[in-house]
């Protein structure tokens, strides 16, 4: 690290309790870098491996306070998903909630759902089960899916930028366009995860923001994860910068100058009562997030006791992609390598991975450059957190990769 550099200055948490790994000193010197590149305002990072911290440290630019403020709050958008599969998984374990299931019967909305063919011409589409909303199997989209006639549509509805409305409303908002493929077809990024945040609340009877927070919140001792900021905590929400979605959908590999963007109607801090969402809208902190993916590690709480079986911890993290539908894509992006499992991503063959991880690695990021991962195998779970929405850095991939070089 070099503080003195005229362009950033870097923060280091580590103290002389924390057990060091062999080269955690890269770690803040690849965040460092990207910060003097002008990609990010600040990074910050946790790391821990059998449940101790081995790094944790930020990296921030002249323009950023120093401190950061104490437990920075951050936007995780697409980081929601695990942690409500995770609530859906909790459901299965008490049989409240089956992966072969057809949606509809919980949903009617979706019982009789129709397939957009690329010539523009519809068919009646298969029953969606529950397993393809985890998996994003279902036939749904995204708004920013490249040349996908489906994600068109919900661009044109402002579907997925309205902050505004419940999330039961934009179920049937949802219902209401056809799916992309047929359900099962293949993987393909979606809103399925907003859907299965629906079904959660169908089946519970609870509001999707209740339910997480007796099932994993509070269990977990996620003392700053919610579907909004209370007022006197927002002085700890970090500030987004990035670029609208018409922007980077026109020129995907631009790296613009930074700067601020607002996204408070896409996704309000101050709307509890109506906003929640299954596949973005929650926020967390660093050192909350770090117990939710050492929970995925063992299925149990920070003081030991089991959310879930042991089988059921197996059970989740096996891959459920079919080799055609390997590698799957994320827009433009592959990620060889990788299977899906009900959690996210799976590392299935480092053979053909395009960055260093493990053999049991798994995780996901976030549209703002957040980004976990959990390596069983190692017991080995980190961090990364920024604010630059739209951002194609590999500086998520880059600090897991440091993080591995550390591992003795």
């Amino acid at each position: 690290m070099h503080p003195e550099h005229p362009l950033a200055k870097a923060h280091d948490m580590r103290s002389d309790s924390i057990p060091s790994l062999s080269r955690t000193k890269d770690i803040a010197r690849v965040a460092q870098g990207y910060i003097e590149a002008g990609h990010f305002a600040s990074i910050e990072w946790l790391i821990k491996q059998r449940g101790e911290v081995v790094d944790a440290g930020s990296a921030l630019s002249e323009d950023t306070p120093t401190p950061l403020p104490e437990r920075p709050i951050y936007r995780i958008y697409s980081m929601t998903k695990p942690i409500v599969a995770a609530a859906a998984i909790l459901l299965m374990e008490r049989f409240r909630l089956h992966l072969f299931t057809p949606l509809g019967s919980i949903l009617p909305e979706f019982r009789d759902m129709k397939v957009l063919n690329a010539d523009g011409s519809s068919e009646s589409a298969a029953p969606i089960l529950i397993e393809h909303l985890f998996t994003h199997r279902a036939g749904f989209s995204y708004n920013f899916m490249p040349d996908c006639p489906v994600g068109a549509l919900y661009q044109s509805d402002g579907l997925i930028n309205d902050g505004s409305c419940s999330l039961e409303v934009f179920a049937n908002r949802a219902s209401a366009f056809p799916l992309a493929f047929q359900p099962g077809q293949r993987w393909h990024y979606s809103i399925g995860h907003d859907i299965l945040a629906r079904v959660l609340e169908v089946v519970s009877g609870q509001p999707l923001g209740k339910l997480l927070q007796h099932e994993v919140f509070d269990p977990l001792g996620m003392t700053d994860t919610q579907f909004f900021v209370p007022e006197s905590e927002r002085s700890r929400l970090m500030p987004m910068y990035g670029r609208s979605l018409d922007e980077i959908l026109q020129s995907p590999d631009i790296h613009d100058t930074l700067k601020s963007f607002d996204v408070a109607d896409a996704y309000p801090c101050d709307k509890p009562e109506v906003f929640a969402r299954g596949g973005h809208g929650l926020f967390s902190t660093a050192e909350d997030y770090i117990r939710f993916a050492q929970f995925t590690v063992d299925g149990k709480t920070p003081m030991g006791a089991s959310l879930l079986s042991r089988k059921m911890v197996d059970f989740m993290w096996h891959n459920r992609l079919r080799d055609e539908q390997l590698p799957y894509w994320l827009g433009p992006f592959p990620s060889p390598g990788y299977g899906f499992n009900l959690l996210g991503r799976v590392m299935m063959d480092p053979g053909q991975a395009i960055s260093l991880t493990g053999e049991t690695e798994g995780g996901w990021g976030g549209a703002a450059a957040t980004y976990y991962w959990a390596d069983r195998q190692e017991d080995f779970v980190g961090i990364v957190m920024a604010q630059n929405l739209g951002s194609l850095s590999p500086m998520r991939t880059d600090l897991m990769a440091a993080a591995y070089q550390a591992l003795d």
